[in-house]
């Protein structure tokens, strides 16, 4: 009899373990290309999709914090107060996915241009902060433009992707590198096909088919990666 309660004992709180176990808690930190921009109500064939408002079909049983804004890099997260707040927020040992890249080039625009060397200094700053809180820290290069001339395809990020690889390399930091699977995707389908990806034929924003392609690309990537908690 008192085995049989401490057995039942021990399946009680192993039960009990198993419901208090919280889901892993994943920060993503990007532009448009990531951020939440059109409800599922208002979708249509034309609406711009952020892979990270789908990426928790793919990444099932991950809660998700979704703090990617349209126009962000590293120089406009710093100064306008979107990185301390979530630094405030973000509970330590969470997951925080990084995929900036996308603006930092705009010369035209000095709240957000940042030369390479500066963005590679801010991503460092960002990552040093985020270790502080034990944050487990993932970076992505930027998915790729649609740009074609004369029917062949042009990369335009160029030195911001290789400084998101180069940085990842330094730190010994887990690397999704979007930009060189969405490239290649892009490039296979050519000019009139890969529209099907971008929203209203944009050449940066994605659309729900474009968003589930670098969603899943980049799901695919943590399990390949073996990230423990994703």
């Amino acid at each position: 009899m008192k085995r049989l309660i401490l057995v039942l004992s021990l399946v009680t709180l192993v039960l009990l373990g198993a419901e208090a176990k919280k889901p892993s808690v994943l920060y993503l930190v990007g532009d448009e290309v990531v951020a939440s921009m059109t409800a599922p109500e208002d979708l249509n064939d034309s609406s711009a999709v952020g892979w990270g408002q789908v990426l928790g079909d793919c990444l099932p049983g991950v809660e998700i914090v979704n703090r990617a804004y349209a126009g962000a890099t590293t120089r406009a997260m710093l100064t306008d107060g979107q990185w301390a707040d979530i630094m405030t927020n973000v509970p330590k040992k969470a997951f925080m996915m990084i995929n900036l890249g996308h603006h930092e080039y705009d010369e035209t625009d000095p709240r957000i241009y940042s030369t390479l060397e500066e963005f590679e200094n801010n991503l460092l700053q960002m990552i040093a902060e985020a270790q502080k809180k034990r944050v487990k820290v993932i970076l992505i290069t930027p998915t790729t433009k649609r740009f074609f001339y004369d029917s062949s395809y042009y990369p335009r990020h160029g030195a911001y992707a290789e400084g998101v690889r180069r940085v990842a390399q330094q730190q010994k930091l887990p690397l999704v590198d979007l930009e060189a699977a969405t490239r290649a995707r892009v490039e296979d389908a050519g000019e009139s096909a890969s529209a099907v990806f971008f929203a209203g034929g944009d050449a940066v924003l994605l659309n729900d088919t474009g968003a589930r392609m670098a969603a899943k690309i980049v799901a695919e990537t943590v399990k390949e990666l073996k990230i423990k908690g994703l």
